[in-house]
């Protein structure tokens, strides 16, 4: 609308000044007037709009500049905050390797000990019915012929026997043996529950003089051989 104006305009200016100079102006030489001043306007107003559209390109260049920019700064804070948690974590990895290694080093102490405590055993035999062996191999085993279930036999008027077991022990030599008679009651009346016969690796008797203890009587009273034996299991 503003072009045609500006044309108009010019053509109205144009006839007045050919009516003051006393020479009209051929349509002809307006057309080609008015044709020129069209390009003119076409070709600035095409520049304009190639100006504008650079000018919108930059601007959208220096945008988008500013966002890759800020995103940049926000990846270089998250990797400085990354580098003070790695570091943290190289700390934290050093001092553990170093607590680690503490640990396997007492670990290795208490095994190491743990070994010499098992090769020293606290069994110490100073005499036996055989002849002495390796200290390591000495053993102690210790046990009962059970209240109740004790295998006792009447022997002449006025005794009972009873055989106990001890080959669950895996002795290899006869062991020292040492026994007591437990029970419920009346025990205490009786003799020989510490004279103990024919001890082998595998077994040993008892004899008790014992009245009351005959026909099941010992049994009734839960009467049983409470022993502890000692001797070399290799």
């Amino acid at each position: 609308m503003t072009f045609l104006k500006l044309m108009v305009l010019s053509l109205a200016i144009l006839l007045v000044s050919g009516k003051k100079g006393g020479s009209a102006v051929s349509v002809e030489e307006l057309r080609e007037l008015l044709m020129a001043s069209m390009q003119n306007t076409i070709s600035l107003t095409a520049l304009v709009e190639h100006q504008t559209q650079k000018i919108s390109d930059i601007t959208d260049f220096v945008d988008e500049a500013k966002e890759e920019i800020r995103d940049l700064k926000s990846k270089m804070d998250t990797l400085a905050g990354k580098d003070e948690a790695q570091k943290e974590i190289e700390e934290l990895e050093s001092k553990l390797a170093a607590s680690e290694d503490k640990l396997v080093k007492q670990i290795e102490a208490l095994k190491e000990s743990f070994t010499e405590k098992s090769h020293k055993k606290d069994v110490m035999i100073v005499s036996g019915e055989e002849e002495l062996r390796e200290a390591s191999c000495a053993k102690v085993c210790a046990g009962t012929s059970v209240r109740g279930s004790t295998n006792w036999v009447d022997y002449s008027s006025n005794g009972i026997y009873t055989d106990v077991d001890i080959s669950m022990c895996g002795f290899v030599t006869v062991p020292t043996v040492t026994t007591s008679l437990e029970g419920t009651t009346s025990h205490w009346s009786t003799t020989g529950s510490s004279e103990i016969y024919d001890t082998t690796t595998d077994i040993f008797r008892i004899y008790l003089v014992a009245p009351g203890g005959r026909s099941g009587g010992a049994n009734s009273m839960s009467w049983n051989v409470e022993w502890i034996a000692v001797g070399y299991a290799c």
